[in-house]
């Protein structure tokens, strides 16, 4: 007895996985292909395997090549498939007529689509139907830091494997094992609690895509033999019963004072303990005494900066002083707080699991992960997103962020895979959803059940949180945790600064204005008749809400005045003084927009009128939803409120950018020093900053003063001075594993020199690629160099027997990174983010190429923003110190651990090596000779104004 598929009709034209499915099917086609990047003749598939499973466990497969002269290494790589094997393959012609004849019978097919070629595999299949498993995983799986071909194998089997490649049989056999997996633990009882949820909402969806999935889970049996009952729970709509909730946490005790001492003795001990007793983890000196140093702070309520070379073992260096000051002083708490969340995630689940997993005494100390609240769904606001006519991908799109709200502990809803914007955001209502859902504003904690909340909540009653830079400079507005926490301790300091100044940034986009606008228009209109209070205001309330819109518009037209052909998108700097806006007329459009912003919530004030909204029997989510909408005008008229003041500020850089119907407006602070001393040090009883490159010439300097530790007159500070140390520990590995070249044949980098740069860059890199036998990663100052350098050489890149990986705007550089370590001889080309963060350990990376000196861009507004508020010294002094720190971190790549050897190669003659120097302290060129400071700066700006 065959499958019969549940019948919905979809309103509109969408993918083929969304539209309906009214079949009677017995057999289960399954396609897999290997697709090259360049096209030939229109198509890029060059490998095919199929199977078709039949009830009772019969399977007949299908595998063939196809013809593609345009094979790289990088193919065959990911493959096993070479040129000349291409070569002596069928036509794709030849192989459609012999697919489509295997295919013979299957109405639809499922496909594991790596390579976003599957409307290609729809004309080679002869099909049109088809469910991308891909895209199933990333549903059902969201948590997944990466969904390539590797890391699904490894989720799937629980084992690392060691090559990115798959034969076209071992990929079909994957995409077969995922569906396994879906319809066997994702959609069942025994292995998901919410099952029962997912597989209504999927019924609901009308979709093949929710058919062919309960299908599946219904008779896995028959299809995939046993292993899974099918589950017997009756499907059911009440998803929140399975959500967490927050629960009310027992008082933590008092920390008593004086407190217990970390000792340097008991410490390294642990250190050696550590040693005798995990496999892998070897004594470091080094380590040793950078933990020290960390306690000192902890115990003498001191900020520490503390440099420390790569090889140090920063991580556990903290950690452990970290945790022996929790256990020596309950009702103490400590925030670590870091920049890239693969290092929070690598914190919570692998240095904190070791440490104890091996040494069994910090049992009691209880440690949360805190990530933004961007990161979350708000569960509340998703429920009034929920409406019993949605269907087909706008229901499949509400059920994903409902998925991605089960598994907060794992996933967060601002990293969505490609494969789920491929199919549900053609159309941006997946994106409007997304920023609707989140939990970044209108979620408070009377939202019990919000992730945000329950994450809070947990930890306002941790001994240890791990964050990101961002979070911690707000820790103290936050209403639940402000002042839950004494002591911070800073990983990757290089990158504070940035982060406060974003933390504490005013932001508006006109989108999220009307957005709420338009809410509160439509909610109004379907408000019942018999309530006299509205009905009398109605009109006026609509007039209101139009003045909103006409205002929105009238300071967009105000930013295009400014300068009608800019580029939309683009960031540009809104000074107040510009001639548009004379008379002050930039504060003046801003509190136009204030005052109709504050006319439309005073006009909707009698929604919270409890006795009003009883009386009239009104749908409560009505109400909800239009409170939401409220309290986000009421944060909007805070932030314009906040904007209007600072636009005028000396130490403020207003910037916006237009987009085809919105804008959006930020005021940044351009120092925060004095901010983190407000903030930080006059709050907290022990900091302490690390990271590899905090130094410049070799001293702090330039650190001390960015982060506001420099010395301050203020009566506050003096009479309750601070402890400020700094401290410098080199890195174990030898200074000679890295030899730092400039070639003879090197071009200035220089923006007025960029032809001739470009050209002995393009001549020098293929050269430099070959005779190291791939194993490169070339560094670039901006995208528009990195495709510049591509447009002349790519071809030529390509042609080497190396695999050339690319990093791309909007792509996962995760997924690169794998691939990178995974093939020893690839080639990576990257800009900002492969600066710094990622290792690459091994002979997988023994030269590291460096295209051009990176010089902040001039025109970046707050690098404008500083040249006016600095002094020119003081600007130059702070522009140098920025770019040695990006090139010491980009020399940093190479040299990972006490084996590593290698070179770095800089394209850019301005550079001068100091060659009995180690590689992580390098020598830029300080001024152009025999020119004076004064002259300095347009040199420097010609080197970066085409970023």
């Amino acid at each position: 007895m065959g499958i019969r598929f549940l019948i919905f009709q979809c309103l509109a034209p969408v993918s083929p996985v969304f539209n309906s499915f009214t079949d009677i099917i017995r057999n289960v086609a399954f396609i897999f292909v290997h697709a090259g990047r360049p096209p030939v003749d229109g198509r890029r598939i060059y490998a095919v395997a199929a199977a078709v499973l039949e009830p009772g466990g019969g399977r007949k497969t299908f595998t063939s090549l196809i013809d593609y002269p345009r094979m790289t290494a990088r193919e065959r790589y990911a493959s096993g498939v070479s040129r000349e094997m291409t070569a002596a393959a069928p036509s794709a012609g030849a192989v459609s007529r012999q697919l489509q004849a295997f295919l013979d019978g299957t109405p639809f097919f499922m496909a594991l689509d790596d390579y976003g070629v599957i409307d290609e595999l729809s004309a080679l299949s002869g099909t049109a139907r088809f469910v991308d498993v891909g895209f199933a995983a990333e549903f059902f799986v969201p948590e997944l830091r990466s969904h390539t071909l590797k890391s699904l194998w490894e989720y799937l089997t629980g084992r690392e494997r060691d090559t990115v490649g798959f034969s076209p049989e071992e990929g079909l056999d994957l995409c077969i094992d995922l569906a396994r997996h879906i319809s066997g633990s994702c959609l069942a009882d025994d292995h998901t609690p919410y099952a029962p949820v997912l597989r209504r909402f999927m019924a609901r969806s009308g979709t093949l895509f929710g058919s062919a999935w309960i299908g599946l889970h219904r008779r896995f049996k028959d299809y995939f033999g046993e292993g899974v009952n099918p589950s017997k729970e009756f499907d059911t709509a009440d998803w929140r019963r399975f959500l967490e909730r927050v629960e009310k946490a027992a008082e933590k005790p008092k920390a008593r004072r004086p407190l217990g001492r970390i000792s340097r003795e008991n410490l390294e001990n642990l250190y050696r303990d550590l040693s005798a007793s995990a496999p892998g983890f070897t004594y470091r000196r080094e380590q040793v005494q950078f933990a020290g140093h960390v306690a000192d702070a902890l115990n003498d309520a001191a900020v520490l900066t503390i440099e420390a070379g790569t090889g140090t073992g920063k991580t556990l260096g903290y950690l452990l002083p970290a945790m022996e000051y929790l256990r020596l002083n309950p009702g103490e708490r400590i925030v670590v707080s870091t920049y890239t969340k693969s290092l929070q995630e690598q914190l919570f689940h692998n240095e904190i699991a070791f440490i104890r997993q091996t040494l069994p005494v910090y049992p009691d100390i209880r440690i949360v992960l805190l990530k933004g609240k961007t990161s979350y769904v708000c569960v509340e606001k998703l429920d009034n997103l929920y409406d019993d006519a949605l269907t087909g991908e706008d229901l499949l799109s509400w059920l994903y962020c409902l998925v991605t709200a089960f598994r907060f502990r794992q996933a967060e809803i601002g990293t969505v895979g490609v494969r789920i914007r491929r199919y549900l955001d053609a159309g941006g209502r997946f994106g409007r959803m997304l920023r609707d859902v989140s939990a970044g504003s209108g979620c408070p904690p009377s939202h019990t059940r919000c992730p945000a909340q329950v994450v809070t909540a947990q930890a306002g009653a941790a001994d240890l949180v791990i964050t990101n830079h961002h979070k911690l400079a707000l820790l103290d507005r936050d209403p639940l945790l402000g002042g839950c926490f004494d002591n911070y301790i800073i990983d990757e300091a290089n990158h504070f600064e940035p982060a406060v100044r974003n933390a504490f940034a005013l932001a508006i986009h006109s989108r999220d204005i009307k957005a709420a606008a338009d809410g509160l228009a439509h909610r109004l209109r379907s408000l019942p008749d018999g309530m006299p209070e509205t009905n009398t205001a109605a009109a006026g309330i609509t007039a209101d809400l139009q003045s909103l819109r006409e205002a929105l518009a009238d300071f967009r037209d105000g930013l295009l005045s400014i300068d009608s052909a800019a580029a939309r998108g683009a960031v540009h700097t809104l000074h107040h003084d510009h001639p548009v806006f004379a008379d002050d007329g930039l504060r003046c459009r801003v509190e136009t927009l204030h005052a109709a912003v504050e006319t439309v919530v005073r006009g909707f004030a009698w929604v919270k009128d409890d006795t009003l909204f009883d009386a009239a029997n009104l749908d409560r989510k009505t109400r909800r939803h239009m409170a939401i909408h409220l309290e986000l005008l009421e944060e909007c008229a805070g932030t314009l409120k906040g904007i209007r003041e600072a636009v005028v500020s000396e130490n403020t850089v207003t910037v916006y950018r237009i987009f085809r119907k919105h804008w959006f407006v930020a005021a940044h602070p351009v120092a925060v020093g004095d901010l983190i001393r407000r903030q930080i040090y006059g709050r907290k009883r022990c900091i302490v900053y690390t990271a590899a490159t905090l130094c410049h010439r070799d001293r702090f300097e330039s650190f001390r003063d960015i982060t506001g530790m420099a010395p301050s007159p203020t009566i506050e500070e003096a009479a309750a001075p601070r402890a400020f140390r700094f401290e410098r520990i080199p890195s174990p590995f030898p200074g000679d594993a890295a030899e730092i070249i400039v070639p003879p044949g090197a071009a200035s980098g220089k923006y007025d020199n960029k032809a001739a740069w470009v050209a002995a860059v393009s001549n020098a890199l293929p050269e430099l690629i070959r005779a190291n036998q791939g194993r490169t990663l070339v560094l670039f100052s901006s995208y528009r160099d990195l495709e510049q350098i591509l447009d002349n050489i790519g071809g030529a890149l390509e042609a080497l027997p190396y695999p050339l990986l690319v990093q791309r705007p909007g792509e996962p550089t995760a997924d690169l990174c794998d691939e990178f370590r995974a093939v020893r001889e690839s080639v990576l080309l990257g800009v900002d983010t492969f600066w710094y963060g990622v290792d690459f350990k091994g002979d997988t990376l023994t030269q590291v190429i460096i295209t051009r000196i990176p010089y902040p861009p001039p025109n970046d507004p707050i690098q404008t923003a500083r040249k006016h508020l600095l002094p020119a010294r003081d600007f130059w002094e702070r522009y140098r110190y920025d770019t040695n720190i990006k090139m010491k971190q980009g020399i940093g790549r190479l040299i990972r651990c006490e084996t590593d050897r290698g070179k770095i190669v800089v394209l850019d003659s301005r550079y001068r090596p100091r060659r009995l120097r180690p590689p992580s302290i390098p020598r830029l060129v300080d001024a152009p000779e025999g020119r004076e400071e004064k002259d300095h700066p347009q040199a420097e700006e010609n080197a970066v104004a085409d970023r």
